[in-house]
This record gives structure tokens, C-alpha cells and sequence, in this order.
């Protein structure tokens, strides 16, 4: 992999535009048709997968499928293909967690919980109500769909931690298919897919003694920032707006919750690459252009000026001294995703999916089924 910076090379000028990730597959397409097709385009691994047959591949002559594991975070595999490379990674956003240390301590609770399990203890110390019955504090958004903002990440951390994929490429058919993998057990006395959906979804039961959350309350990261929420799991890009939301908040970070029956240590990240579009003008400027913006001294460049953790080893491995930044080194390494067939339409899938389940309309079975469906449909 080239380590010389973008800084320090004259020969190239990049002109970028932001395009809106929810329009950005129609204007990307009609570029192309129109024969105005950029050089390059910046892909978040939930685009890599529609936006494929848009990009070039980067042969193994370039850069070879060695070099690039050993180069990047393991998430970054999600931009292989078995002809070469769909994207170079430039930057990891992870899913940590947020608490407000002032809470913890009125509840005399030391640490931030490390296991999903932690959550019904925690909830019965840091969750109040009033009079009447409703929720005055809440030990953590979970739960709902429409104000959690990450809610579609948050499910898809429990399923991978819990042992599904959600998506996986079936080496049965010819050629080889992405497929939904939700109602599939991978020999495992419970569906973690459902084991997932489950455990999220109980928390807006009134019922349960954990309850903790409903779709009446403010915006989860808003609530947090309020005071009104002891944890908020959100990404590490998120950091500067809560400070900015209540400069008094006496925040801290810690990794993401973790199944204790897994024995893995995982994280949601989201992946941001640089592809070569089919419609550069010049693919070997644009390659060369590419791994600069991938290289060492860029990489390290982009990650101080986004407070973000790099995706590269390398850098990785010089983790900082500053506890929040450290957190955020961890959980880069710790980040997974999966190949998203469509992230617009996935949204509303694991909306509906949510709150079928919370309105009573399905039982978890039902709506992982339905789900199932209603991937497989999007990819054909």
C-alpha cells in the first residue's frame, strides 16, 4: 500500500460535492448515463453492495487481497470481491457507549454495564417513573425505531454479536447470490436473530419490570443530552454534537455492550470508502488518487481533523492516551457490518420489523420471517 500523503502530492486536484445518501443511487446512475460520471465516489459499507456494477474493481495487480487485509481493520473485507477490491477504506465510525457519570454514581453504579445482560439491573436502578406511571428517567433508548435514531444499527450489533451475518453470499447458486440469513439457526439452540429482536424490543413493554423506554419521548441522543437517560449507545462521530447539545454533561465513553454467550468482542462500525467510478475519464489517476486518500500519512490526516479513529492497522496499533480516544481506537479494531443489499430500503425494513413486534401486530418469529422476505426481495 502506498504511504506517500495526498498533502505531498502536486500532480493531483481533487474537486469533491456531497450528494444526499438517501437520493445519492438515482444521481449517481443518471451521471453516468449522462456520460458525467466522477472519478471517484466515497461509499459507506451499506452502499458498497447496490452501488457495485457503478465501480470499477481494483485488480489484485494493484493491490493485492494480502496487503489489504493486512492494511486494514477486518470490517474493511466487506469491500472484497472475488475479482479484486470495490473500495479503499478511509474512514471507521463505531458504535460506542455513551453514559452520563452523574447518574451512575446517584445510583452508586461504578462502571457502565459490560454485558447486554447488565441492562435488567441497570434498568431497575437508573429507570424512574412518576405517580402516574411514566417514565421519568430511563437507564437507555431501546426499543423503538422512529426516535432512536440509531435504531437499525443498534439491532444489527445485537445480531452479529448474537451469530448472524443478516446477509451472506450462498457459495450454492451459480452465480454466486447475496441472500438474507434472519431465519437461519447456524446450528444454534435459538435463531440469534430473534434472540436480537427479542431483547431489544422488551424494553418498551409496560409490563416488564425493565421497562424503560416508548416512542412518546424525545429523540434518544436528545434525551441523553437532557440528562434524561444514563446510557446512549451512538457513534463515535456523534461525540461533538452531544458536548455541543449540553456542555455540562458529565459524559464518558465505554465499548459498546457485549454478548456474554458469543465470547466475542464486537462493535458496529460504519465503514466509509473510495471506489473508482465507471465513469472516470482516467481510472489510473483515479486509482493513484485513491490510495493516497488510503495511505498512511492521509489516513492519520483525516483522522485528527474528523476526530474519528483510523481504519488502518498501522495506526491503529499507536492507540492514544486520552481515555475517550482510546475507546474509540478499541472499538475501530472491534468493528464489524454487513453487506447491506439497500440501505434506504433495509431502513424501513427493520423499521417495520421493530414495530410489529412493539404494537403487537407480530411475534418475533413473524417479523424475523417476514424480514427475511423482504431482504431477499430487495436483492433480486
Amino acid at each position: 500500500m502506498n504511504d506517500a500523503g495526498l498533502a505531498n502530492d502536486r500532480s493531483l486536484v481533487l474537486q469533491y460535492s456531497y450528494k444526499n445518501p438517501q437520493t445519492f443511487d438515482a444521481v449517481f446512475t443518471e451521471s453516468l448515463a449522462l456520460g458525467a460520471g466522477p472519478d471517484l465516489v466515497f461509499l459507506t459499507q451499506d452502499k458498497i453492495y447496490k452501488e457495485r456494477n457503478k465501480i470499477l474493481v481494483i485488480p489484485s495487480s494493484s493491490v493485492s487481497q494480502s496487503s489489504f487485509s493486512k492494511a486494514f481493520i477486518d470490517e474493511s473485507d466487506l469491500f472484497l470481491s472475488s475479482n479484486g477490491i470495490y473500495a479503499l477504506p478511509i474512514t471507521i465510525d463505531p458504535l460506542v457507549l455513551y453514559f452520563n457519570r452523574d447518574l451512575l454514581s446517584k445510583a452508586a453504579l461504578t462502571f457502565p454495564p459490560a454485558f447486554w445482560d447488565q441492562m435488567y439491573s441497570y434498568a431497575n436502578k437508573l429507570t424512574t417513573k412518576d405517580g402516574a406511571g411514566n417514565l421519568t428517567k430511563s437507564v437507555m433508548a431501546l426499543g423503538e425505531a422512529k426516535n432512536i435514531p440509531n435504531s437499525k444499527e443498534i439491532l444489527a450489533l445485537l445480531m452479529l454479536q448474537a451469530g448472524t451475518p443478516i446477509t451472506d453470499v450462498s457459495v450454492d447458486s451459480q452465480p454466486s447470490q447475496l441472500q438474507a440469513e434472519l431465519t437461519n439457526n447456524f446450528n444454534l439452540p435459538l435463531n440469534p436473530a430473534s434472540s436480537a429482536l427479542d431483547f431489544y424490543t422488551q424494553f418498551t413493554n409496560p409490563a416488564k419490570p425493565f421497562y424503560s423506554w416508548n416512542r412518546s419521548l424525545r429523540s434518544a441522543d436528545t434525551n441523553f443530552a437532557s440528562g434524561d437517560s444514563a446510557l446512549y449507545v451512538g457513534f463515535a462521530s456523534e461525540l461533538r454534537e452531544l458536548r455541543a447539545k449540553s456542555p455540562t454533561l458529565n459524559l464518558g465513553v465505554a465499548p459498546v455492550p457485549q454478548s456474554r454467550v458469543s465470547g466475542k468482542t464486537e462493535t458496529f462500525g460504519r465503514l466509509r470508502g473510495v471506489a473508482i467510478s465507471k465513469g472516470s475519464k482516467n481510472p489510473s489517476a483515479a486509482l493513484r488518487a485513491a490510495l493516497l486518500l488510503s495511505s498512511q500519512n492521509t489516513s492519520q490526516a483525516l483522522s485528527k481533523i474528523m476526530q474519528l479513529p483510523p481504519p488502518r492497522r498501522d495506526l491503529l496499533s499507536n492507540k492514544p492516551t486520552d481515555p475517550i480516544n482510546s475507546v474509540f481506537y478499541d472499538a475501530a479494531i472491534q468493528s464489524r457490518g454487513w453487506l447491506d443489499p439497500d440501505d434506504v430500503g433495509t431502513d424501513q425494513i427493520f423499521t417495520n420489523m421493530i414495530e410489529s413486534v412493539t404494537s403487537g401486530r407480530a411475534r418475533v418469529d413473524q417479523a424475523i420471517s417476514t424480514a427475511q422476505d423482504q431482504i431477499n426481495a430487495l436483492i433480486k
